[in-house]
């Protein structure tokens, strides 16, 4: 069914919002419950959405080594805050500016979209990797298996995860420190720290159920 909107209405955030810190081992990061006003229309925007197998949302399918559509489905959707009349962005990317006291900018907001292919065990996680930016990220799918796990220590797995994000965390289980989900909740941390997704039972997404975030990336401007 074709369900028409305003693009600029779609990520709105709800007025009064309440922010939380957090003390997570060593770390700090922010928390924002209920964060858009919209929640229905974007998850069922995601939801009914189609993710082709292209390098755009389609991400990480570069080489023949990639194990994207093999293992896992790993898509991103990205949407350009000065196209697709996102007027309304412009309020939303103020208040993060303003409450966090942000000098860098943001361009877009990227919806990723995730499920299981094969279902590996347990301690198999997305690849550690770090972010130039403050990332600040909203749990989007009603399951909310696990959340986004920050690891201390340096740990680089750029060039594995340029084709495969799957990890084995085993090694860094006393180091792994876990961003609780939950639905329409918004977090905040320094993407200099080792970070990573995280999923507490594999099978929660798998056989057409899906892992659902929104992420804001601002750039680290001097």
């Amino acid at each position: 069914m074709t369900v028409p909107f305003f693009p600029h209405n779609l990520l709105r955030i709800n007025d009064n919002l309440e922010v939380k810190e957090n003390k997570l081992g060593p770390f700090t990061y922010y928390s924002i419950d209920n964060f858009f006003k919209e929640i229905t229309h974007i998850n069922n925007m995601l939801k009914y959405s189609y993710a082709p197998a292209t390098m755009m949302p389609a991400w990480k399918n570069k080489t023949a080594l990639s194990r994207n559509f093999k293992d896992y489905f790993d898509c991103r959707i990205n949407l350009n805050l000065d196209q697709h009349g996102f007027e309304e962005e412009n309020s939303t990317v103020n208040f993060l500016k303003n409450t966090f006291d942000i000098k860098g900018e943001c361009g877009f907001v990227g919806f990723n979209l995730f499920s299981w292919i094969n279902i590996p065990k347990q301690s198999v996680q997305f690849c550690p990797h770090i972010d130039p930016s403050i990332n600040i990220l909203i749990y989007l799918d009603q399951y909310s298996s696990g959340g986004t796990a920050l690891y201390e220590g340096e740990i680089n797995t750029e060039e594995k995860e340029a084709y495969d994000i799957k990890f084995d965390t085993e090694i860094l289980k006393n180091k792994t420190h876990i961003i609780p989900a939950k639905f329409n909740r918004c977090v905040i941390f320094n993407g200099s720290i080792p970070h990573g997704g995280y999923i507490d039972n594999h099978k929660t997404y798998s056989n057409g159920n899906w892992r659902y975030n929104a992420v804001y990336f601002f750039k680290w401007q001097n």
